[in-house]
C-alpha cells in the first residue's frame, strides 16, 4: 500500500490512512482486512474523498481537508444533514463525527451531473425547490456576509483583496456586492433551508435517483445562495442563467425576482473568491472554478446594481 494518497482535497499521509481504516472498522465493527479498494474519488476541494468496499457494499469516506476546521461548523452541518435526510433530499448518510469532521455515506452509482442536459438541470433545480420548501425545524442561520468576513480575517493580508493577483477588480466588486447584499434584503424573498454549495459535483444523479450531498455550508438563509452556487459551478451564458432562474421558479421572474437572483449570483461568486484566497494561502490550488467565481461576481454585480437602479440590462 502507498504511504500517501493524492486527492483533489489534499494529500493523505500514512497516519491519515491509519485513522481512516480505524474509523471504518469502528463504524462497521469489522476488521481492516475486510475493507477493499480504498481509493480516492477525485472530486471535492474542501476535503479528501475516498471510496471503499465492504461486505458487498460500496461507500464514500470524507476526510476533512486543509483549513476545514475553521471554515466549517460541523454542528450546523449535522443538524441540516438530518433535515435533508427527512426531506428525502439526501438519504446517503451512514455515520459522521461532529468533533472530527469525517463522514461515511452510501456510494451512489452516478453518471455525473451535466449542465448541458436540460433534464439534469430541471431535476436538480426541482430538488433545490423541494429543499427550499421543506419546513425548517431549527433555524440554524448561515449568513454569507458574516462568513466571508470571518474568512477575510483569517486570510494573510498579503494574499487578500487587491494584493491577490488573480482578482484585479476586487475593490470594485467588493463595493458593489456590499450594496447588493443590503439591497437584496429588502426584496421580500422568504428565507429557507439552503445547501450552500449546490453545484454539479454535489448532485448524485442517475436515471432513477438524484440526491444533493455536502452540507458543510448549509443553513437557514436566502434561496439565492443555492441558485448562485448552482450557476457559479458552470460556465453559463446569460441566456442559460435566465433559463435556470425560470426553471427554478416555474415562471418568468418578475423584476424583483430577477434582480434578486442576479444579485445573489454576484454575492455567491464574491463569497467563493474569499474561500479561494484563504485556501490558496493555505497551499491548496483551486483550478478552473476560480476564474468562474470571479467572472460571475464581476459581471453580475455590475448588472444587478443597474437593475436595482431601475436600468434595463
Amino acid at each position: 500500500m502507498n504511504t500517501t494518497i493524492q486527492t483533489t482535497g489534499g494529500v493523505l499521509t500514512e497516519e491519515d490512512l491509519a485513522f481512516i481504516y480505524q474509523t471504518i472498522c469502528e463504524v462497521f465493527n469489522c476488521n481492516k482486512e475486510q475493507i477493499n479498494h480504498l481509493q480516492p474519488l477525485q472530486k471535492g476541494l474542501s476535503n479528501s474523498v475516498l471510496t471503499f468496499e465492504l461486505n458487498g457494499g460500496k461507500y464514500v469516506f470524507r476526510f476533512p481537508g486543509l483549513g476545514s476546521e475553521v471554515l466549517i461548523d460541523r454542528g450546523r452541518e449535522s443538524m441540516i444533514q438530518s433535515q435533508a435526510n427527512d426531506a428525502r433530499v439526501d438519504t446517503t448518510l451512514v455515520a459522521m463525527s461532529v468533533s472530527k469532521g469525517w463522514k461515511i455515506a452510501r456510494f451512489i452509482n452516478n453518471r455525473g451531473f451535466d449542465y448541458q442536459n436540460v433534464s439534469d438541470i430541471f431535476r436538480g433545480l426541482r430538488l433545490l425547490h423541494k429543499l427550499h420548501n421543506t419546513p425548517v425545524r431549527v433555524r440554524y442561520e448561515f449568513d454569507v456576509k458574516t462568513k466571508w468576513e470571518s474568512i477575510r480575517d483569517m486570510t494573510p493580508p498579503e494574499h487578500y483583496g487587491e494584493k491577490y493577483p488573480d482578482f484585479p477588480a476586487f475593490a470594485a466588486i467588493r463595493d458593489r456586492v456590499y450594496q447588493l447584499y443590503d439591497l437584496s434584503k429588502a426584496d421580500g424573498i422568504p428565507m429557507c433551508l439552503t445547501q450552500g454549495d449546490s453545484r454539479d459535483e454535489n448532485f448524485l444523479i442517475n436515471d432513477s435517483e438524484i440526491y444533493l450531498t455536502d452540507w458543510e455550508y448549509a443553513g437557514y438563509g436566502d434561496p439565492g445562495f443555492d441558485i448562485g452556487t448552482f450557476v457559479c459551478g458552470g460556465d453559463h451564458s446569460r441566456e442559460e442563467v435566465d433559463r435556470i432562474i425560470f426553471i427554478y421558479l416555474g415562471h418568468e421572474p418578475d423584476p424583483v425576482e430577477k434582480r434578486h437572483f442576479y444579485a445573489w449570483i454576484a454575492i455567491t461568486g464574491f463569497f467563493y473568491m474569499h474561500w479561494t484566497m484563504f485556501k490558496e494561502a493555505s497551499g491548496q490550488k483551486i483550478g478552473y472554478l476560480k476564474p468562474q467565481w470571479y467572472r460571475f461576481a464581476r459581471e453580475y454585480s455590475e448588472m444587478a446594481i443597474k437593475m436595482y437602479e431601475g436600468e434595463r440590462v
